[in-house]
Formats: C-alpha cells, structure tokens, sequence
C-alpha cells in the first residue's frame, strides 16, 4: 500500500511502485486460490494481511464474470442486506454457540493477532464495565479485573451466554448471577442477561466503559447499536471498538465492497464494508485512538462520550 508521503505515480521510498504493489496484492490472492505455499509467495510481513483477504476469496469465481461492470474510485459500497430479523440472529448464535470459539478462535485469528487486539483494548475498560453481544465469552481472560468494579455481559443468543458463563467459572470470574431484568445487583460483580444491543435495558449513564468487540458489522442497524451504547455509558466514560472497517487501501476497499454480499453470507451475516468510523462519530462520541490492523481491515477504536 502507497505510504502517505509517497507522490502519486512515483516509486515509494522502498523501491516499489505504488501501483506495482497493488498489482501484487491481487497476484498473490490469486496464488493463494491455487494453493501455492505462502511462504512461496509472501513476505512475512504482510502474511495476515493476505490471510484475511484469503477468506473471502471462496467468493471470487462468481465476482470475477461481472468484474469489469465495476468500477475501483466506486464513490460509495453497495448496499448489503442486513435486514436478518433478531430472531433470526438468535437462532442461528444459539446454533453456534457450541462450536463458537473455533469459528472466532483459533488458528487464524492468532495468525491475525485478534488475541493481542483483543487484550490491548481490554485493558482501557475500568469501572462498571459493560460487554455487548458477549458470545461465549472469548473477551473474559483480557480483562484487568483490578481495574474493573462490575462487569455486566448481554447477548441475545441463551446459548451464547451459557457458553460465556462457563468460562467465567473456568476463569475463577468473581460470583455471578443471570436475569431476564434490568435490575443488576449491587453485590454481583458479574452479571449476564439476554437482551438486544439495540434496546438495552439499562438506565441512561449506567457504565463507566462499554465494550464491543467484532459484533458491529453483525448488528442489523450498527447506528442504533452504537446510540444504544452511547446512551448507557457515563459522560466522560469509554466505549472501547475493535471491528471490521472497510480499509482505506483502494484495493482493499474496492475487493470488500464487491465481496461484501457474499462474505456476509458466509461469515455470519458480517458487513466487512462499513466505514466503522463514520458510525462512531455519527453516535456523537469523540474519538480519542485509532489502532488499525491487519492493513486497517480491522480497528481498535477508544471513544468518549463528552
């Protein structure tokens, strides 16, 4: 990718044209749908970058036979049907729920280094603590508990938070407690409850710190998730984002936007494609920090809400 002191149409300051390197991108995409070693192929370097791209690829044959009716400089992504109804949703987390963590988990979000992301963000989390759309609980071992006063966990899938109770017992979490209420206990530290991102049920400025992690692009209206979690947290206080945004790479940006209707079908209803920051200053928060990784597919974001 073109480095921002890089004149346009001439060579970067490592000896690669900008252009050159694009090409490249798309070359050893390609090598990767034939199977070639990566190590063949690919710098170590930019390894993940590559691995991330590669997921999609399953969807390029159907892309490729109407490639040229699309245009790179594409002023705005197309549209994505991400209508699913919550019930459908549940239904289909409460499916996962058991095999969750090998579909978030695993090997390939190591190669990515999802794990680091995932603990730097969480270590910014302090005071009365909320998590949306917990899952099965993969955040749970980042947090610095010594930091944290309670820590409250929705989800709207039951099996998904069953699976995220287990492993805070696994983790020897502080005495928790489940309820279909609003009413969190004041001597619970760790409460979990089902219930829908877009209408939490929790008073205004209820939170100190509310954290999202790879949920946004899952939610069928990200604006009203991030309003959502606006409203509950404290004047002052964070609500830390680490999600899939559309890269700011032309590449990039152009292969998500014509990959985005079939990655959302296979990845769990994901929108790889929306501009993640654009939504969280449209949620009237102040950005203070921006992280980009994985070639600024993915953003670990810190907001506050002034």
């Amino acid at each position: 990718m073109k480095p921002a002191h890089a004149a346009k149409g001439n060579p970067s300051p490592g000896g690669i044209h900008p252009r050159s390197r694009h090409v490249n991108d798309i070359h050893v995409a390609h090598s990767i749908l034939q199977n070639k070693p990566a190590q063949d192929i690919i710098p170590a370097g930019r390894r993940k970058l590559m691995i991330c791209i590669s997921t999609a690829m399953v969807a390029y044959p159907s892309l490729t036979k109407n490639s040229s009716a699309r245009t790179v400089n594409s002023p705005q992504p197309p549209s994505v049907d991400s209508s699913s109804s919550t019930t459908d949703i549940k239904k289909s987390y409460n499916q996962y729920a058991k095999n969750y963590d090998d579909l978030d988990g695993g090997v390939v979000a190591d190669a990515l280094g999802f794990p680091d992301q995932r603990k730097a963000l969480l270590q910014e989390a302090t005071g009365d603590v909320l998590e949306t759309a917990v899952g099965t609980g993969l955040n749970l071992q980042y947090y610095n508990l010594k930091n944290v006063r309670s820590f409250t966990a929705i989800d709207l899938s039951p099996g998904m938070l069953r699976q995220a109770q287990l492993k805070a017992t696994f983790l020897q979490f502080p005495s928790s407690s489940t309820s279909s209420s609003s009413s969190r206990s004041s001597n619970s530290f760790l409460f979990f409850q089902q219930a829908d991102i877009a209408t939490l049920p929790f008073p205004d400025n209820s939170f100190d710190s509310v954290v999202d992690t790879f949920s946004l692009c899952v939610f069928p209206d990200p604006a009203a998730a991030l309003r959502s979690m606006t409203r509950v947290v404290r004047p002052g206080g964070k609500v830390l984002l680490l999600e899939h945004s559309r890269s700011t790479s032309p590449v990039l940006g152009w292969y998500q936007d014509i990959t985005a209707a079939q990655v959302a079908s296979m990845g769990k209803g994901c929108v790889w494609n929306q501009d993640v920051i654009k939504l969280v200053e449209n949620a009237g928060l102040r950005i203070e920090r921006v992280d980009k990784y994985v070639g600024d597919l993915v953003l670990s974001i810190t907001a506050v809400k002034v």
